[in-house]
């Protein structure tokens, strides 16, 4: 072992080097957030493959990752908040993961939903 290396002991979805929050990084958490914005990116091409031309996430405060808006939290928000997105920047959030999500490839798989 290198003199940099070190034992590891934090949740599994720690070890991903993704930008992108995803169910693993909180699965059996029910986690708040801070808002700081809504980011939009361009031309983003996803895990799978799949390449998205605008993609839309929620920046936290303080947190590494972000949120890909689908359309459920999208909506979500917009009933909570109001439909102007920078009105939506300090608001706290808690998000939870729920197991039978509509997978973007068909099927159902477990997804991050904003309680």
């Amino acid at each position: 072992m290198s003199e940099t290396s070190t034992p590891f002991e934090g949740r599994s979805g720690a070890m991903r080097t993704s930008p992108w929050l995803a169910s693993e990084d909180l699965d059996g958490l029910e986690t708040s957030y801070t808002i700081e914005c809504v980011m939009v990116h361009r031309d983003i091409v996803m895990q799978d493959g799949r390449k998205q031309p605008k993609l839309f996430s929620l920046k936290f405060a303080g947190k590494p990752r972000q949120l890909v808006l689908n359309a459920t939290n999208r909506k979500t928000l917009s009933a909570r908040f109001g439909p102007d997105t920078k009105a939506w920047a300090g608001k706290e959030i808690v998000l939870y993961v729920r197991d039978d999500v509509k997978s973007p490839t068909g099927g159902k798989c477990k997804g991050i939903r904003i309680k």
